[in-house]
This record gives structure tokens, sequence and C-alpha cells, in this order.
């Protein structure tokens, strides 16, 4: 069926994704790669040669614990793993890394970070799912529930829903407060809109409150 089954990964924490691929790698006694792009973008941001290196340095070494996280849960199940850093633009990278190595199938969250670092949901996936001559299997991260510990995942939690009930984040003007086992964390939307979104710390289940002006 499958020999070979990529994994792309852009650094964020994404155990569903890798759990789906290796249930099916599994199943067919599969190798599995785990691919990080180097966005060639993020480089090309940076005004001078040595901010280019020193973000590249960064970005590798992002991706070198992505890869080496996903190898270790490979490993640990008996399969071979690949593991890569590539550099250039995310969608075609992986298209042309799967065809370079034979991947049968290529297995991707629908979303990846949040704010401007999210770039994997409606774009590289998208691309990926457009051009790929093999089966793309893609796991809906906005389903999947994980226990809120930090600011960030706070944060990160709140964009999420919110965009989903279709609001655009303007900012979080404030660091989010946690009480018992809940968190609240405000936020402002682009058309000036005030929510406070309330996360359960230990399911990530939320819920939405606008603040109305009095």
């Amino acid at each position: 069926m499958y020999d070979r089954i990529l994994i792309p990964t852009d650094g964020s924490e994404q155990p569903a994704v890798v759990s789906n691929a290796l249930n099916v790698a599994e199943l067919c006694d599969a190798t599995v790669h785990a691919l990080y792009v180097v966005d060639e973008k993020a480089l090309d941001y940076q005004p001078s040669e040595s901010g280019r290196e020193e973000t590249r340095e960064a970005r590798e070494n992002e991706g070198g614990e992505a890869v080496a996280t996903i190898a270790e849960a490979a490993e640990d199940r008996g399969l071979e793993v690949v593991t890569a850093i590539e550099e250039g633009t995310p969608a075609e990278t992986i298209v042309e890394y799967a065809a370079a190595e034979d991947a049968e199938m290529i297995v991707m969250g629908t979303h990846g970070r949040s704010g401007v670092d999210r770039y994997v949901l409606g774009s590289v996936t998208e691309q990926v799912v457009r051009t790929s001559e093999v089966p793309v299997l893609t796991v809906n991260l906005a389903r999947q529930r994980r226990a809120v510990r930090d600011d960030e995942t706070a944060i990160e939690r709140a964009r999420q829903v919110l965009v989903e009930e279709g609001h655009e984040v303007a900012e979080v003007p404030e660091q989010p407060y946690r009480e018992s086992n809940t968190w609240l964390v405000r936020a402002v939307t682009a058309d000036g809109d005030t929510f406070n979104v309330h996360i359960d710390a230990s399911s990530g289940e939320s819920r939405v409150a606008q603040i109305r002006s009095e």
C-alpha cells in the first residue's frame, strides 16, 4: 500500500497529525519521512546577511527539534525514519521532496501556528493538496482539544476560537488571567469589538462573551 509516508512539520505541536501518520505507517510498515522547511521568505525579510544567517540558524534549530520529536515517536513504534531540513517555499518544497523521495502519502494538519507565524492553514496545506500527485491526508486540528498550560497557548486558543466564529483578532491588549482551572483572554477584533474568551485549562474547551460598552 504505502511504503513511504511524509510528515511535514512547521515546528508547532501537532500530536494528532503525527499520531494519524504513524498509525497508517504502522499498518503498512512504511518508512516515515519527517520534513521541516525553512521558509525562504523569513530570510528575505532580513536586511543584512548576518540577519539572514541568524534567522536561518534559528529556523534550522527549530526544525531539528521538530523532526527529532517525530523521529522519536516513530522509533518508539519500531518504524524506520528519515529526517530532513530543506530551504525554500514550504508548499513547493514539500511537493518536490515527496516526488524526489517517492513518498506515497503526505499527512498534514489544517492549521499550524496562529498570528504572524501561522502559515499552514489555507496556504501551505491547501497548496499541497492542489499540487501534490500523491494522496494528502489532512487532520482538522481545529477540532483537537488539548490542555492549556501557559499564556501563549491560551492566547493561541482564544485567537483560534474567535477566528472560527468569523472574527479577525487585532490585538490581545493584556496578559491572560488564570483563576483555578479557567483562563480568561481578552481580545479586540479588527472591527473594534472586545471579547472575553473563557478557556478550560484541562480540555481547551472555550466559550466567548462579547463585552459591550455602556
